[in-house]
């Protein structure tokens, strides 16, 4: 399968262990952006991933192209003299939570324009994949979100939309209408129970969300991730699964794993089989710091085997 993905990317700097940034004497860097993170779990599972970003000129937009290309991910990125995103991150214990400091404003992907970017990878397609908080970007950002998707749609890929979290928009309704605008190019809607709440007042039983929002936008699969279980709707069959419990050692790629394992998944099979490899390549990342996968395709069909219906 050729996936592309479009979106931006930060580096993470983040304490050894769980020390905190208040005290914390050196960091380790890593990459990180809910696109690039789908980008490398579906690579993993066989998938042929391109991304499509603008990067700062220098060695920080330098530094995230060479890291997502070790992991097999082709980077095609417009280079601009803007400021490359940063996030700063810190591993909680119980009962201190993880914490997160965003420091992207003004970075180079608010920027991105497609006509300066070679679109073929695009047009041969087998599936494409952006989140709605790229969609709810800068202006430039969001109109190159919806023209990537709008592309893809015209030239017959699958494809899909991530609405997995919603904690730094301003707007919920006006981040609906942008929602809405593109839904109708969108195959595939992989949700997070507490976004499609926030987004379209939707909640109970996973069953009948999934069904409604396949209904109401034309959706050929919906799949929808809980804290404790995920579901899947294609062509009005439900698969509810339960999540693996994990020893977690950063749970914050999770539900980027979630997504790029299941188009990977169901390039290959139906949503129900996507489903299972989703939980266990998202129990996998957990199982290693930072937000890129590091599993193999033989670690994700073992596990994916315990996973069990709820």
């Amino acid at each position: 399968m050729q996936l592309v993905t479009l979106g931006g990317a930060a580096l993470r700097l983040t304490p050894p262990g769980r020390e905190r940034l208040e005290t914390a004497r050196q960091l380790d860097v890593s990459v990180t952006g809910p696109e690039a993170n789908a980008a490398v779990a579906a690579g993993r599972l066989g998938a042929a991933p391109t991304w499509f970003s603008r990067l700062a000129t220098g060695p920080l937009g330098r530094r995230i192209a060479a890291e997502l290309r070790a992991h097999d991910v082709e980077v095609v990125a417009e280079r601009a003299d803007d400021r490359q995103g940063v996030q700063f991150f810190e591993r909680g214990a119980a009962p201190r939570t993880d914490a997160r400091v965003s420091d992207l404003a003004g970075e180079a992907v608010e920027g991105l324009t497609l006509a300066n970017l070679s679109t073929q990878p695009i047009a041969t397609a087998d599936a494409a994949y952006v989140t709605a908080t790229t969609l709810q970007g800068a202006r430039s950002l969001a109109e190159s979100t919806a023209g990537f998707i709008q592309t893809a749609h015209e030239n017959g890929a699958t494809t899909a939309l991530g609405l997995l979290e919603t904690d730094e928009w301003d707007d919920v309704e006006a981040a609906r209408d942008r929602l809405e605008r593109v839904l109708p190019a969108v195959d595939v809607l992989i949700a997070s129970g507490a976004a499609v709440e926030a987004v379209f007042d939707r909640s109970g039983e996973p069953s009948q969300v999934t069904h409604a929002l396949a209904s109401e936008h034309g959706l050929d699969v919906v799949a929808l991730h809980r804290p404790h279980d995920a579901t899947a709707w294609q062509d009005s069959t439900v698969s509810e699964l339960g999540a693996l419990d994990v020893d977690a050692v950063d749970t914050t790629g999770g539900r980027d794993a979630f997504a790029g394992a299941f188009l990977a998944g169901l390039a290959e099979g139906t949503a129900k089989s996507a489903l299972r490899s989703a939980l266990a390549a998202q129990a996998l990342v957990q199982t290693t710091a930072g937000p890129l996968a590091a599993f193999t395709a033989e670690e994700v069909a073992e596990v994916a085997e315990r996973v069990e219906p709820t």
